[in-house]
This record gives C-alpha cells, sequence and structure tokens, in this order.
C-alpha cells in the first residue's frame, strides 16, 4: 500500500501496527536500535499513517517544551519549589507566571535578567529561547 486514503484503511493500518507491536514485544524484537522485519513493517505502516493523518485528520503536531522552560522546571523540581514559589522569587503574579511557563507570554527583560539573578540560569540559554 502507498497511502491511506480511508478511514477505514487507517483504522485497519493503526490495528495492524497494534498487533505487530504486541508480537514484537513479545518475542523480545522490540529493543531500542534493533533493525528486524516487525520493526521495519512498524515503521512503513506509522509513515502511512502519520501521512493520513496529516492530509486527513488535522492533527496537531505535538509542541516541544523550550530548553529554558525545562530549565526553570528543573531548577524548581531540585529545589522542591511549586510554580506559585517560583513565581514569588522571580516577582512575578502567578498567572504572568503561568502563562510564561505555558508559552503564552514571553519573557521580558527584566523577568530574563532575574532568571538569570535568581536562578542563576545561563545567560545564553536566555537569550537563545527567551
Amino acid at each position: 500500500m502507498k497511502k491511506l486514503t480511508t478511514r477505514k484503511q487507517y483504522d485497519e493500518t493503526k490495528a495492524r501496527v497494534e498487533q505487530l507491536i504486541a508480537e514484537a514485544t513479545q518475542k523480545g524484537m522490540m529493543e531500542p536500535d534493533m533493525d528486524n522485519a516487525y520493526t521495519q513493517e512498524i515503521a512503513l505502516l506509522s509513515k502511512l499513517m502519520a501521512t493520513y493523518e496529516d492530509e486527513y485528520l488535522n492533527i496537531l503536531p505535538l509542541r516541544q517544551k523550550s530548553p529554558l522552560i525545562a530549565c526553570i522546571e528543573d531548577y524548581f523540581y531540585a529545589h522542591g519549589m511549586k510554580q506559585k514559589d517560583g513565581a514569588k522569587l522571580l516577582g512575578v503574579n502567578e498567572s504572568q507566571f503561568s502563562q510564561i511557563m505555558s508559552g503564552r507570554r514571553r519573557i521580558s527583560m527584566p523577568f530574563a535578567k532575574r532568571l538569570r539573578a535568581k536562578m542563576g540560569i545561563d545567560a545564553n540559554l536566555i537569550l537563545d529561547y527567551a
């Protein structure tokens, strides 16, 4: 099959991929970096499904978290802090901080300076991802 063009074909392909994954896992054929008939067929069918999803299902791609946001979250985790604690530390209200962390609000220069001063985040990381 070169292309999926119907929802029925998509659903059948999805069921086949799930079957292949189950069989390969049971046989120990799904370890990282394995290249075998199972992984090859799964890869091929997954590409067909992805193309169908892009063309017909309007599925939005997963957003990757900014390395700067990940760094802030790592700091919180390492220091046992919650988001409200971070907002207080950085001198913004919780709503603004939540918007920054979710990417709905841009990081201002004063906030960027506080990230550097209060959390010790590398200035280059801030400049690259703010």
